[in-house]
Formats: structure tokens, sequence, C-alpha cells
């Protein structure tokens, strides 16, 4: 990393939390649009799920993860859901079928062979009705992405400043108000009757950074593939 690169990190680590309020996830949508970016959490999904496989992207936001992983695997049946109506529409003009749904408090009709859950449980006061019911809507693999306050980062901004970490974070603190450590992370999914079989960093970090084998201290975010306790 260079200088102004550590320095940059510093600052971040350093800021008070951001407080660019918004009124509900619909202006949240219409605010944010497209990412514009390559997720690392993208392509371990598409590395994963076969092509012609039943998926369901629950918080499915503009739509860009299902577009990146159709042009991959042209023969998924893809389907998107989200809480917000602004989101959902931006996902059907990308030409996927999708609903309004919010995983917090409906049940999902219907089981799929993939679900995908990316930055979505963080946002969910009553996280573990929708991890039950995210349980019933796969049949083959969850793969779930959430910020992990247990990375480095995190660490250094509540003992080097005494600030809370933001954990990515877009708009306004608000947005997140549930948090895991990797090992937290593992414990609870096997109250659902469920086992993590992997975890990835979302952020590869340095290049001297052994991430890969240390991603729940390196990266701020992290990516697992979970799946039912009795899958053999």
């Amino acid at each position: 990393m260079s200088l102004a690169g550590l320095v940059e990190r510093v600052r971040k680590l350093s800021r008070p939390a951001p407080m660019h309020n918004f009124d509900d996830y619909d202006a949240y949508w219409t605010r944010r649009g497209d990412i514009g970016v390559v997720l690392e959490r993208w392509r371990l999904a598409t590395k994963i799920i076969p092509d012609g496989a039943r998926v369901l992207d629950v918080g499915c936001g503009s739509g860009e993860f299902l577009a990146y992983l159709h042009d991959a695997k042209p023969n998924i049946e893809a389907t998107g859901c989200d809480g917000s109506a602004a989101a959902v529409e931006m996902t059907r003009r990308r030409g996927f079928e999708s609903f309004v749904l919010d995983i917090g408090t409906t049940d999902i009709e219907g089981t799929f062979d993939y679900v995908t859950c990316f930055e979505v449980l963080e946002h969910i006061p009553e996280a573990e009705l929708a991890m039950s019911r995210l349980k019933t809507a796969f049949t083959e693999q969850l793969l779930i992405s959430i910020p992990n306050i247990g990375s480095i980062d995190s660490r250094l901004r509540l003992a080097l400043f005494g600030r809370f970490p933001v954990t990515n974070c877009i708009f306004h603190i608000k947005e997140h108000v549930r948090h895991w450590t990797e090992r937290d992370f593992r414990e609870w999914v096997e109250h659902f009757d469920m086992r993590v079989v992997s975890v990835t960093a979302q952020y590869p970090g340095g290049r001297f950074l052994p991430v890969e084998r240390y991603p729940g201290l390196l990266s701020p975010g992290l990516a697992y593939v979970v799946e039912h306790a009795d899958r053999r």
C-alpha cells in the first residue's frame, strides 16, 4: 500500500458515521441506482451456480447481479425480489421477473435450487425470521454476503478512534441494524439446522495480506455458502 493509500485509509477509519438521511428504501434505490462495478460476491456466485439452475435473488436491488449472472449462465431461470418497489422496477426493466417482498415480514412462495441474499440481513431487525424464510426457499445452497464487524478495520476504528464500525453503510448509519463476525455468523447459522461450507473475502485487500487464509480478520465483508445440515 502506498503512503497516500495508507493516509486515505486512516482518514476513512477516523471519519464520523455517514448521516445523509433517506426517507425509505424506494428513495434509497432511486438515489443509489446501479453500483457500476463487478463485485467479488457476484463472481463467487457465478462460479457456484450451474447453468440451468432456478435462482432467486433476495434483495435484488437494481438487478445488476442477475444481469451479470445471466450473461455468464444464459440458461438460468432467474427471479428477483426486494422490499423496494423502485428496485423491483429496475430489475424488471433489465428483463427479469421480480416481485416486491420484505423478507423480514413475508414468506417466500415456492422453492428454488439456489437463493442469493447479498447485503440484506444486516438491514433487518428480525434477521432470525428472515433466515428461517430463506431456509425454506432453497434446495441446494444459500449464498449470503454481509459486512464483517470483526475485520481489522472495524477493530482499529473502535480501538484508535473510539468510533463504532460503519460496516459499509452507503448513506446513513441507520442502514445496518444487525452485525456479525465470522465466528458469530457460523454459530448463528447452526441454530437453523444449517451449516457454513465456505467463507470468502469480499474485498481481497493488499497484495501482501493473507486475506484468503484469514478472511474473518482481514476483509470488511464476507460471502458465505450455506447448506442444510442434513445435505450430503
